[in-house]
């Protein structure tokens, strides 16, 4: 049987549970070019992060795709994070449930 605990409060879930979704993406704007953006040559830039890449063997993806995050909210929490989702609460440390 799953059991589900509260990520805010740590509390377990018996009945009614409400999950927050979240998802964190890099905005772009493309309507705001400039024309120093017109003037870089990507090429370039490309080329040189290959030569760099060869030559030190050092390799680091950067994470630039949007992220998502789940949680599990009992009934007073998710009302407290209705109110205002992204201030600060009581949240000092979050509880992630097992499941």
């Amino acid at each position: 049987m799953v059991h589900h605990s509260c990520d805010l409060c740590g509390r377990v879930i018996h009945e009614e549970r409400f999950v927050a979704k979240i998802e964190v993406a890099a905005a772009f704007d493309p309507d705001e070019l400039t024309e120093a953006d017109l003037d870089i040559d990507h090429l370039e830039e490309v080329a040189a992060q290959i030569e760099s890449l060869e030559s030190t063997g050092e390799f680091v993806l950067e994470e630039t795709g949007p992220r998502f995050f789940e949680y599990d909210l009992c009934r007073s929490c998710c009302q407290q994070y209705l109110k205002s989702p992204i201030t600060p609460q009581k949240r000092t440390r979050l509880n992630f449930s097992q499941n």
